[in-house]
């Protein structure tokens, strides 16, 4: 058997700013794959395909790029930054074996670092840091390490240090080389034998500290810390050498049961739709026919291509520890398991949409165009979770923020050739059964139906979302039918009593039976989406709203101001912490209270305060301070009519 290929399957990862994207320009410049260098702020880095990226000088989708350097293959994603785009770095993370996060020498560790962080942390990511923008006026890389020991891991092995630093000719120095003592006495740490001889005056070889320092990162028992500076290529050449040398190969078994999964979908011109698929073990080639164990269907793939420069390139094949994009699955989803499904690590949330917004056609003629498109999109970014209202005649979408909405709109111009506006974007809440309580329905009339069930509901932890389970047997209730109710559960949570979905509740269906003759899988969900709001009106619901955690540093002449700020919009903050006439606030405070916060914060400080947010879960939202809404559509609580609609006698209400 030939032996496993040279391959590592690495995620740019950062907040926006800190300089990813110019890093991985110029590992492709040192790899040979491109003759110039690009530049985000000018629109020519390879990497930012889309025309709004190259617009606006930010990433928008996660771009996957392959090249060889000297023995290795190097399959890039480079992710967006910004808050607004973290569902791309989410689907990202699954695909991943190892990680380079970017940090900036002057702007330190930012709200979407220790989002990042943490999920590599979850999933047990090998990571190494990159600390960029040494060459910048107020670059403090020392001050940033000591911080990144603090919030993330003392296990950091820092491999080079910078010298004048903060001045334009900024460079490093390898500690490698020099064997300094800190270097080699946190590698010889991790082993015992390394450690008992380095005790004993002998020193270790270069190559058995690397030996230790590869297994340390793999374990993710060691980090390792470079410094440099992307735009102008210092450091970065260590960072490509460092990846080859301590990451772990992706290279596998071809030999195995294929296994993939689905995390990407995207538009070629030539190619149509396509399928960005990670391969963990086994072989697929043009036009074999592979099982999608999600949908539960065969799927026969095309063509099979590789993304190199700046365009897709058949190739035939894709292999065990391959990134490659697939074409011929129109039906396919992100997130669908292809083949055997025990390699393919599990899913990681990272956020969640929280707020919502109405899309509307600037010319009426484009409405049904414009429900295409959204749809589309939804598909590419399920996130969207896109709704057509169709007897509202509304298009609604989640979205993160103002910057995805701006750049769902130049999209839908650009591609779609559709002129699109966006209402002003609503807070989403959800809703909570404030105690336990019965819901029960009995669709007997008129023939042909027949489903008759009870659920119990228990309010459940804060976080813990939705759990259904069944006490009825088969015997009551046909399998076939259950299934179909656990199926549509979260259809008939969509919108509770004030008008919003429904968590962080326990389901349990207690009785009910079918008819042999009369039933129908669509009268359990019928029956059942009754029984749940009825439920629910007798539990009634609290109000749960998104909470955003913050951290603002600014003068310290502004505290008074900003801390009475922070108490007026209900937030809570921890300790202040004060230093060279500054101080940082960290705490928490609601979304709606907060929503413009960032520009008034601006106006009070003149622009000196730096104001940092990321999502940090719901709570119960006081009485009376939340939003309630009209049911779309027509409510299952509304019963007669509600069942003339399901059994398609109304269209409207």
């Amino acid at each position: 058997m030939a032996p496993p290929r040279n391959i590592r399957n690495l995620g740019i990862l950062a907040h926006v700013d800190a300089g990813k994207t110019t890093l991985t320009e110029h590992m492709l410049f040192l790899s040979g794959s491109i003759q110039s260098i690009g530049r985000v702020d000018k629109g020519t880095s390879l990497s930012d395909k889309l025309e709004v990226e190259r617009r606006r000088g930010i990433s928008v989708q996660a771009s996957t790029l392959s090249f060889m350097w000297r023995d290795v293959q190097f399959n890039i994603i480079d992710t967006p930054g910004h808050m607004d785009f973290s569902a791309e770095v989410e689907r990202t993370l699954r695909v991943l074996d190892c990680a380079v996060l970017v940090l900036s020498a002057v702007a330190g560790i930012q709200s979407q670092t220790k989002l990042i962080w943490d999920a590599l942390s979850d999933l047990k990511i090998p990571v190494l840091l990159f600390i960029n923008k040494i060459d910048r006026i107020g670059a403090d890389s020392a001050l940033l390490i000591e911080r990144i020991r603090d919030e993330f891991s003392s296990d950091t092995v820092l491999l080079n240090q910078p010298e004048r630093e903060g001045e334009s000719d900024a460079t490093v120095r390898d500690l490698f080389d020099e064997e300094t003592p800190d270097l080699i006495e946190t590698i010889v740490a991790r082993d015992d034998q390394l450690l008992e001889h380095y005790l004993d005056g002998l020193a270790p070889s270069k190559s058995a500290l690397s030996k230790v320092l590869r297994q340390g990162v793999k374990e993710r028992q060691l980090f390792p810390i470079l410094c440099g500076s992307a735009k102008n290529n210092v450091g970065t050449e260590a960072v490509m050498a460092a990846i080859a040398a301590y990451f772990p190969n992706a290279g596998n078994d071809t030999a195995a049961p294929v296994s993939g999964v689905v995390f990407k979908l995207g538009n070629d011109p030539k190619a149509g739709r396509i399928a960005g698929v990670r391969l963990f073990t086994g072989r697929l080639k043009n036009r074999d026919i592979i099982l999608n164990d999600t949908a539960g269907r065969e799927e026969k793939i095309t063509q099979i291509k590789k993304s190199f420069k700046n365009s897709y390139e058949d190739t035939g094949i894709l292999e065990a520890g391959d990134i490659g994009f697939l074409c011929g699955l129109p039906d396919v989803q992100i997130g669908d398991v292809l083949g055997e499904p025990g390699p393919v690590p599990g899913n990681y949330r990272l956020t969640e949409p929280i707020l919502s917004a109405q899309v509307m056609p600037k010319d009426k003629a484009d409405y049904a165009l414009l429900g295409e498109a959204l749809t589309h999109l939804s598909s590419e970014d399920p996130h969207l979770n896109f709704q057509w209202l169709s007897e509202e005649r509304e298009l609604h979408v989640k979205i993160m923020g103002r910057i995805q909405m701006e750049i769902l709109t130049e999209i839908l111009n650009t591609r779609f050739g559709i002129d699109a506006a966006f209402s002003e974007p609503t807070v989403i809440y959800k809703e909570t059964p404030v105690r336990a309580a019965l819901g029960e329905e009995s669709y007997t009339m008129p023939k042909p139906c027949w489903a008759i069930v009870k659920f119990h509901l228990v309010p459940g932890p804060r976080g813990s979302g939705v759990s259904y389970h069944s006490e009825v047997g088969v015997n009551d209730i046909k399998q076939k039918y259950q299934s179909e109710m656990r199926a549509n559960v979260h259809e008939a949570l969509k919108q509770g009593i004030k008008g919003w979905e429904v968590t962080d509740l326990e389901i349990v269906l207690v009785e009910g039976n079918d008819h042999v003759l009369h039933s129908r899988p669509g009268n359990f969900k019928l029956a059942m989406n009754i029984a749940i709001l009825k439920g629910l009106t007798e539990a009634n619901t609290a109000l749960l709203e998104p909470i955003l955690a913050f951290r603002i540093v600014a003068p310290e002449e502004y505290l008074g101001k900003i801390s009475s700020d922070i108490i007026e919009m209900r937030g809570l903050f921890d300790p202040v912490k004060m230093a060279d006439g500054h101080f940082a606030l960290s705490g928490r405070f609601p979304l709606a209270t907060s929503m413009t916060y960032a520009i008034r914060l601006s106006a009070i400080t003149g622009g000196k305060a730096k104001l940092s947010t990321y999502f940090d879960g719901y709570e119960l939202c006081p009485e009376g301070a939340g939003v309630s809404r009209a049911y779309k559509g027509i409510s299952p609580l509304d019963r007669s009519k509600y069942i003339l609609k399901m059994r398609g006698a109304i269209t409207a209400a």
